[in-house]
Order: C-alpha cells, then sequence, then structure tokens
C-alpha cells in the first residue's frame, strides 16, 4: 500500500484504489522505536506499515492532532528526551528560552549591522510544534525583507528566521492536550545562546551575500537604462509590410506542402487534418488556422497571467487572421494543380519548406511580432524555464500526433500528416539557419569597401 496526506486527511491507495480516511474518522496514531507506525479508524481500521513512519510526522497530521483530539504517541521521538512537559509546565520554559534568544540575537545583530539594528522574537505554535521567530528591526521598525533575503522564515511571513523549540510527544484525548519534549539546543541557557548566536552570524552572512547580489543587480540594470536608446532604422510601417509579406511566402509554402499531399508543416498540420476530415463543410483550412491560432493566444493568457503583454495578444491576433485568410489565398491559387507521381509529389514538398523557411527568416526580419504558435512556445519556456527548443520541439511532436490520431480515426488514412511533416519539422529549420548564412555572407561583401 502507498499512503499520502492531504489538509482533509490520509490517502491510502491499493492496487488501483484510493481511498481517503478523514482526520475526524481517526482514531490513534502511533510511531513506534522501529518506525513501524500504524493508524487505527474509529471504525477499527487498523493501518500497520514501516511507510507511515514519514508519512505520520507529517504538520497536517500534527495539526489534526489537537484539532480533532486523535490519540497520539510518538515512542520514537521520546527515545531523545529525558524530561518531558505538559503544555502548562512548558509555556513558563519556553517564555525564558525566549528571553535568552532574544538578548543573544540583538547582541549579534547590532555588532554585525550597526547599533540601529534589533531583533523582534516571537514565540509562536504551528501544528502543535512550538517556533521562535526572529524578525528583523532598524530604529524600533520592522524591516519588510525581500523573500530572497529570510533564509528560513517557517511558517511566519516577516521572519527570517525560525527555530523549533519543542517535539509533540504524546496527545492525551482524556485531558485534549499534549507531552512535549524540548528541544537539546534550548534545555540549557549556554548551549541556547550558542546556538542562537551560529544562527544569527549564518543570516548576517547570508544577508550581506544577498546585499551584494541586489547590488550588483541594481548597477548592472542602471547601466543600461543609462545606455542611449538606438533609434530604428526601419520605419515601423516598412518593418510591418515586410513581416505581412514573409506570412504571404509562409503561407505559400504551407499551399505547396498540401498541394504534395505528404503531410504539411506540424503546427499547419492539425488544422489542415481537421479540414480535411470535416470535409471543408464547416471551416475553410484557414479558418481552422484561426481556430488554432486562438487556442494557442489562449494558452498564453493562462500561462503568463499577470504578465501577458495585451497589445501584443491583439497585434497577434489580427496577424493570425491575416495568415490564415493569406493561406486560403495562397491554397487558391494553387487550387488546379493535380500530382498522381510521387516524385513530383516530393519535389513540390521540398518546394514547399524552401518556401515556409524563407517566408518564416523574412518574418523575423520584420522583427515586430510572432504568430501565436511560436509566442506559446516562448511563454511556456519563460514561465516554466525550459529551453525554448526544446519547447517546440515537444509541441511539433504533439500537433504531428495529434495529426495522425484526427486522420486515423476520421479518414482511415494518413493525410494531413506524412513523412512530410517530418522532414518539414527537421527541414525548415535548416533551411532559415542557412538563409540566415547567405544574407550574413552576401552582407559582408556588400560592406567591404571597393578597390580602386
Amino acid at each position: 500500500m502507498q499512503y499520502s496526506v492531504t489538509p482533509e486527511g490520509i490517502l491510502v491507495q491499493k492496487d488501483f484504489t484510493k481511498t481517503l480516511y478523514p482526520f475526524e474518522q481517526i482514531h490513534r496514531i502511533e510511531i513506534d522505536q522501529e518506525k513501524e507506525s500504524f493508524f487505527i479508524t474509529k471504525n477499527h481500521e487498523d493501518f500497520t506499515d514501516k511507510k507511515l513512519g514519514d508519512i505520520l510526522n507529517h504538520p497536517h497530521v500534527y495539526n489534526a492532532i489537537g484539532k480533532y483530539n486523535i490519540a497520539f504517541i510518538d515512542h520514537f521521538l521520546k527515545n531523545f528526551h529525558e524530561k518531558t512537559y505538559t503544555e502548562q509546565d512548558l509555556i513558563p520554559l519556553l517564555e525564558k528560552t525566549k528571553e535568552i534568544a532574544k538578548e543573544c540575537a540583538d547582541q549579534c545583530i547590532k555588532e554585525e549591522f550597526g547599533e540601529e539594528y534589533s531583533v523582534y522574537v516571537y514565540l509562536d505554535k504551528d501544528y502543535e510544534q512550538y517556533h521562535l521567530y526572529f524578525m528583523l528591526l532598524k530604529n524600533d521598525l520592522l524591516v519588510d525583507l525581500p523573500k530572497d533575503m529570510k533564509m528560513n522564515g517557517g511558517l511566519h511571513p516577516q521572519a527570517f528566521e525560525a527555530i523549533t523549540i519543542t517535539d509533540l510527544l504524546e496527545w492525551k484525548t482524556s485531558s485534549g492536550s499534549g507531552v512535549y519534549g524540548v528541544v537539546e539546543e534550548v534545555t540549557d541557557p549556554e548551549e541556547c545562546r550558542f546556538y542562537v548566536k551560529t544562527q544569527m552570524k549564518e543570516y548576517c552572512e547570508f544577508f550581506r551575500r544577498k546585499e551584494k547580489e541586489h547590488a550588483a543587480l541594481q548597477k548592472i540594470l542602471a547601466k543600461e537604462a543609462a545606455k542611449p536608446k538606438p533609434i530604428p532604422k526601419d520605419h515601423l510601417l516598412r518593418r510591418y509590410s515586410i513581416f505581412i509579406l514573409g506570412l504571404f511566402i509562409a503561407s505559400m509554402g504551407v499551399a505547396f506542402s498540401t498541394v504534395a499531399e505528404l503531410g504539411t508543416s506540424p503546427v499547419a498540420s492539425v488544422p489542415y487534418s481537421v479540414f480535411l476530415a470535416d470535409g471543408g463543410t464547416t471551416l475553410s483550412f484557414g479558418g481552422w488556422l484561426n481556430i488554432l491560432s486562438l487556442i494557442q493566444i489562449g494558452v498564453q493568457i493562462l500561462v503568463l497571467r499577470s504578465a501577458c503583454n495585451w497589445l501584443e495578444i491583439l497585434i497577434q491576433t489580427i496577424l493570425a487572421f491575416v495568415y490564415g485568410y493569406l493561406t486560403n489565398f495562397s491554397c487558391w491559387l494553387l487550387r488546379d494543380i493535380s500530382l498522381t507521381r510521387y516524385e513530383a509529389q516530393l519535389v513540390f514538398m521540398f518546394f514547399g519548406c524552401a518556401i515556409l523557411a524563407l517566408g518564416i527568416w523574412v518574418q523575423l526580419k520584420g522583427d515586430v511580432a510572432m504568430l501565436p504558435g511560436e509566442a506559446m512556445n516562448r511563454a511556456i519556456s519563460q514561465v516554466m524555464k525550459k529551453r525554448y527548443e526544446n519547447v517546440k520541439i515537444f509541441f511539433d511532436i504533439f500537433y504531428i500526433s495529434l495529426s495522425a490520431v484526427i486522420c486515423l480515426v476520421f479518414l482511415g488514412e494518413l493525410r494531413g500528416v506524412r513523412e512530410g511533416s517530418i522532414i518539414a519539422a527537421i527541414l525548415v529549420g535548416t533551411l532559415i539557419k542557412l538563409y540566415n548564412f547567405v544574407f550574413s555572407k552576401v552582407r559582408e561583401l556588400s560592406e567591404q569597401p571597393k578597390s580602386k
């Protein structure tokens, strides 16, 4: 059996079935010295397993013990505590520990940061465990630290350090109270001072390191902001004209691929397969291409959320519909071409790849926008911290696989996606690199001074 913990209870998986045992239905939880733990429900169901040792030490379990008055004992932790405390006996001891911790932390922080700094120490109980939370003060005002400048704040949102000082050893249902052990570092005043001082010194080193990182980042940002903004060489209208020309060329590449009937590019394969399966009765090929673009735009919005650039989304939507209608127009231009020989189909397919790559290359030279498919890949790569190329390869494989399923289910054969789709996935990127190389070489030659 496998076990996991949710805020509602313990989830038990046996074979292919999962059963949630709510905390309010659990009667007893026990962890023995060998960590072969068990829990018993109020319906007398008994679960005993070595795997339960770590599961029953989960914070949600400790929270439920007090909340639902569940009988509990931890024989394993009891081995590490010579003395145990009820909650009434514990509070005075913890208050004394808090005073020692504050005195020591204050002294250490003042030595490291200056007299205007101090530490506020807060004693609180989370999940039936007591913790000391340390918060930084400057001139007696709380310093709201950035998230990356908090070393170990535990559950307290403003603490930079947290120390757990008790272990829950037993919960007695008769009195509805716990029996606790105090961790070794705080049972003795000298041990407590040494432990707190060590933690504070570690934090001061951590804080200084983060300060240097922040200062270096601000310096880089200031340097970048101070750089004069380059004046664009091309007028915006001209760049959009180049981009739309690229869209038209790319649409012609897709049209040549459809005439070849060996499968089109991966991103166009899904709408083309749906178009074939539908028989063109609902929407045109370009119409289905527009539907896919809207889905890709929707994915971007879901992924980026508040970071979404709505102007860019609007431009993408307009250009996506332009591309869909251009694809319809390109297919209409080649409507009378019918190929019967496989050799001719291959020629048209390779010609389509070359034209498609050229169209994409021209779009990149326009440098004003991205089509929804590429923009979606970019958004996912940014949010998930994955390489753009890997995301693109994943979706190319996904589009081809989905197209194959659509064709086999609705047409009984592979038409919208075939060997041409695989070749296009490999060849188009390579041809774009080739166009870039040739363009760079031609540009270098044109910029060389002419000999007299």
